[in-house]
């Protein structure tokens, strides 16, 4: 599809960028389209990670405020994994490490890629790439974070099963569903690998 950029304006910077563009594509049918006005939100590649100790086969799930899911009338701090910006000029692996230490107070003993995707194409340019991180689970909780981020996280570990059950939740952040998912597919082959 080729797309033609008339106008574009950067509409609001802070935690995220808002820019407006003004466009014409090209059309199923053939031709291009009248010029269309769209807002979208940018940031830079985020990286988001499902901890799993295949050992105790436990997740490692997080809780911190999301303003995205109280501004939905949602509970302000669904279960979730770990995720973040990476760094500029920072791998998604090592992104990924750095998040889940920071998040969890885990360290990777070995990643494992889920996919790359685009997590709202129709309002925002961000990429994610989703993996899963082999760890040593810990007992119980953990409060976590970078106080100077603003984080107040609460790291705590389900039994595999326990995290699957919250699913049923309704309020879990896509990729925490996707990674979950995926973990459900793949768990035997992680845990054969012991």
């Amino acid at each position: 599809m080729k797309v033609s950029l008339i106008s574009e304006e950067r509409c609001f910077r802070g935690f995220l960028e808002v820019r407006r563009s003004v466009v014409s594509h090209s059309l199923h049918g053939g031709g291009m389209s009248q010029p269309v006005q769209r807002e979208h939100a940018r940031s830079g590649p985020v990286v988001a990670v499902l901890p799993y100790d295949p050992l105790r086969d436990q997740v490692v799930l997080i809780r911190q405020f999301r303003i995205g899911a109280w501004a939905a009338g949602q509970p302000p701090a669904p279960w979730d994994i770990v995720a973040g910006v990476c760094a500029e000029a920072e791998d998604s692996e090592s992104a990924a490490r750095r998040e889940l230490e920071e998040e969890t107070g885990c360290t990777a003993l070995a990643i494992h890629p889920i996919g790359n995707f685009l997590t709202a194409p129709h309002v925002s340019a961000e990429r994610l790439t989703l993996v899963c991180a082999q760890v040593s689970a810990f007992a119980g909780e953990r409060l976590c974070g970078l106080p100077a981020e603003g984080e107040d996280i609460l790291a705590t570990c389900f039994d595999y099963r326990a995290a699957l059950a919250l699913l049923d939740s309704g309020g879990m952040p896509l990729w925490a569903a996707m990674a979950l998912q995926w973990l459900e597919s793949n768990r035997g082959r992680l845990r054969g690998k012991l």
